[in-house]
């Protein structure tokens, strides 16, 4: 009677966690809705029509007699213009066009495809200016070397795998950005080692006029030797072999669409195909969630972005909001059917005194019951993971997880070496932040699954302290020292930013 009673608090604690999971979620579904509505216009001259500023606005207007842009020796002056809140050849009030310089200078920045951007404004006569965009060009075509490792991280590899170098993998790269001057981009690679991969991918951001419209083409094709196929108290379990153990072939074709400075639109159409060893089947019946070794699939996807940050690849001012539905599986094969929801919200504050504080939530959520282990998602990849965690990998059908730094800039600059031969790398920046953070995070566990047991159905945080180191090419170097709630800690090395 008491082992009955026993397993009747047990289970209704499990629905009373899992109430509370599915009422948090909605909660922050709600909350990113109401963000979604109430964010302010794009900027000060993209917000409202621009006629109608200049006709209303009571201010000292002035016309933009010329736009010069200087230092664009490959980039066409289109792709500059299109960053810009003003037009050659229009009046608007001059309090407006001063208040938007830093803004677009920013937005130019953030092209990532310069080293520097300077935007000014050049006055005429009372009312008349000039602008004067100022860039440096970064280098655009980069072969590289590919070593990596197979892992999530470095810490994956280095503690759940010994350090085993046979997990090595190695090749080249060859990084083609800003092709024709258009921004656009062309990555081709061919790796070999612990799995071989061959991947092309073409970006167009805008094949139209207006600069609203683009299309992103990728293929891709790999072979593993050595394969990801359970978890045991969510670790990952590896099985080796001489020979192929899984081939993949992934296709797909992204329309963008950018109707403003700040939003995007992106649709995702892909093909995946896959071929499974038996041995994988038997260690795994429900890899593939399906019987025999084949699995195909196409899918669909939708994903809007707003993104109002400062600079990208490492942001310290401003927001973004994001939010994607997806449907695997349409039909044309049965081996999957999968519909999930996935939105995530970032916020970036200056503080007085060199302070920064940084907040990211994100929720998933994912039906039906019984989905392919190949395709769960989880905590544990990406920016969908717990600091602390590292080692570990939660699949889970829902779950959601919340992330706060707080830091402190150390030093920050910018080098320039001007006897350097190669003029795209005499500009040096570099800043270094003294950090603290906490995170936290809920997934439930998938269909019962026994590998998730140790993690999952409880709620987990982690939290520690760290340096972020960033640097030219955006390049950024997080050094971590992370505590996590089943009483772990440890070192920890990200060549990314946090969120």
């Amino acid at each position: 009677m008491l082992f009955d009673k026993l397993q009747d608090k047990e289970h209704s604690m499990g629905n009373l966690r899992v109430k509370h999971f599915f009422s948090g979620s909605l909660l922050f579904f709600l909350f990113l809705l109401t963000w979604s509505t109430i964010l302010r216009g794009q900027s000060m001259l993209d917000a409202v029509d621009r006629e109608d500023t200049v006709a209303t606005s009571g201010q000292r207007l002035v016309f933009i007699d010329n736009i010069f842009i200087t230092g664009n020796k490959k980039t066409r002056p289109r792709i500059i213009l299109r960053e810009l809140s003003f037009e050659k050849g229009k009046a608007y009030p001059i309090e407006a066009i001063r208040g938007v310089l830093e803004v677009d200078r920013k937005k130019i920045y953030n092209t990532r495809l310069f080293n520097t951007v300077e935007v000014g404004m050049l006055e005429l006569g009372y009312d008349k200016v000039d602008i004067v965009v100022k860039v440096t060009e970064r280098w655009y075509l980069f072969p590289i070397p590919l070593i990596d490792i197979i892992d999530r991280n470095f810490n994956d590899w280095w503690v759940n795998q010994n350090a085993d170098l046979s997990r090595i993998i190695y090749g080249l790269s060859l990084y083609h950005f800003n092709m024709r001057g258009m921004n656009e981009r062309m990555t081709l690679t061919a790796q070999f080692g612990y799995s071989r991969r061959y991947e092309f991918q073409y970006e167009f951001p805008y094949i139209d006029k207006s600069q609203q419209n683009g299309i992103s083409l990728f293929a891709k094709y790999i072979e593993y030797t050595n394969l990801h196929y359970d978890n045991v108290e969510n670790l990952r379990m590896f099985f080796d072999s001489e020979s192929i153990l899984k081939t993949n072939v992934f296709t797909g074709i992204d329309y963008i669409r950018r109707n403003s400075f700040y939003t995007r639109h992106f649709i995702e159409a892909r093909y995946s195909y896959s071929n499974i060893a038996d041995t994988i089947i038997a260690l795994n019946p429900n890899y593939l969630g399906i019987e025999g070794n084949l699995q195909q699939y196409f899918s669909l996807k939708y994903r809007f972005s707003h993104d109002m940050r400062d600079i990208v690849a490492y942001p310290l001012e401003g927001y973004k909001v994001e939010a994607s539905v997806e449907k695997i599986g349409l039909g044309i094969f049965d081996d999957v059917d999968v519909t999930n929801f996935r939105a995530n919200y970032a916020k970036y504050i200056k503080w007085p005194k060199g302070f920064y504080f940084s907040n990211y939530s994100s929720v998933y959520l994912s039906t039906p019951a019984n989905q392919p282990y190949s395709v769960v998602k989880g905590l544990g990849f990406r920016n969908d993971a717990i600091r602390g965690y590292e080692l570990y990998v939660i699949h889970g059908q829902h779950y959601f997880v919340n992330k706060t730094s707080l830091k402190k800039v150390l030093f920050s600059g910018m080098k320039e070496f001007h006897n350097f031969p190669v003029k795209q790398f005499t500009h040096f920046p570099y800043a270094i932040y003294l950090k603290t953070y906490f995170d936290m995070g809920y997934a439930t566990n998938t269909n019962n699954y026994e590998g998730n047991r140790f993690l999952a159905d409880q709620l987990l945080y982690g939290g520690g302290f760290g340096l972020d180191i960033v640097t030219m090419y955006d390049v950024v170097i997080r050094l971590e020292y992370s505590f996590n709630s089943i009483g772990e800690s440890g070192f920890f090395l990200h060549i990314e930013s946090e969120f």
